[in-house]
């Protein structure tokens, strides 16, 4: 199976630079949870950190840290 993706530069430029750092921004998002993940439950984070570690990591879609 091969999938080509076709833009009209520079008119769809932000397009583009969506598809091409897709993955990249998809590893950095895992990190962001990860990284929230290990505070809350090997560090001593206070009641304050873990509410806003959580909302940080609700704010990344389940489905995005599948792939």
């Amino acid at each position: 199976m091969i999938a080509t993706l076709r833009f009209r530069l520079p008119d769809e430029q932000s397009e583009f630079d969506a598809a091409r750092l897709g993955r990249e921004a998809l590893s950095t998002l895992w990190a962001i949870d990860q990284w929230c993940r290990n505070r809350i439950k090997h560090e001593r984070p206070t009641a304050h950190e873990v509410h806003a570690l959580e909302a940080i990591r609700a704010m990344i879609p389940a489905e995005l840290l599948d792939h």
